[in-house]
């Protein structure tokens, strides 16, 4: 590629917007819009509209001619595509999850050393490996969320504050200490509802069209 068809090309990056950009940025790799769209937390039809987009102001007729007009689908240097932004629900989602983490996994050892100590129930050792395996799925989603927000790691983590409701509520009637059930389930709830809002950022993705780019 000579200097001037550089120049030309940055001139029409320019003009392509923040998300188009990053659309772009990944479309450079050959993976196809349904990949970009979970790695940019996007539908693939907003995939697909900037991807037409981006061939109408680069002046390229597909995806094939774009991978072709940057020489096997290597962008030019110094362009670079701007992180997908991640809204301040999801990060609250996450780091909360993996407050929970740590407070169930507290928990588990507190009620396990005292089992040992004072030969527990079947409850208490129920209880001890039930908020460990709790402890341990919930650093597992506080990881996705925080590595990856997406509506499918939102819609799960709205799942399972439903689940931890369910199980401080049931906790509550097992004759043990009722603060920490009661406490569980508040949290359940604000983390439900803020993943419950977090979801509104990422619009469901919808089937695209035959005539689709």
């Amino acid at each position: 590629m000579q200097t001037d068809d550089s120049q030309a090309t940055i001139a029409k990056l320019s003009v392509l917007t923040p998300a188009e950009q990053a659309v772009l940025d990944q479309a450079l790799t050959g993976v196809p819009a349904r990949e970009i769209a979970e790695h940019l937390s996007l539908s693939e039809a907003t995939v697909r509209s900037h991807l037409s987009s981006i061939y109408v102001k680069l002046g390229v007729s597909g995806r094939m001619a774009l991978l072709a007009h940057f020489r096997g689908g290597s962008a030019l240097p110094g362009v670079e595509a701007p992180p997908a932004p991640r809204p301040m629900s999801a990060s609250v989602a996450g780091w909360s999850w993996a407050a929970v983490a740590l407070l169930e996994g507290a928990y588990a050892v507190y009620l396990g050393s005292g089992a040992l100590a004072n030969g527990g129930t079947q409850t208490t050792w129920l209880l001890t490996i039930g908020f460990g395996l709790l402890a341990a799925f919930c650093a597992r989603l506080a990881r996705a969320i925080l590595d990856r927000p997406s509506r499918r790691t939102l819609l799960v983590s709205l799942a399972v504050a439903g689940g931890h409701l369910l199980f401080a509520i049931r906790g509550i009637f097992l004759g043990v200490p009722q603060p920490p059930f009661m406490v569980l389930g508040t949290i359940a709830i604000a983390i439900g509802w803020i993943s419950f809002r977090a979801m509104g950022a990422y619009p469901a993705a919808t089937r695209p069209g035959a005539g689709s780019p």
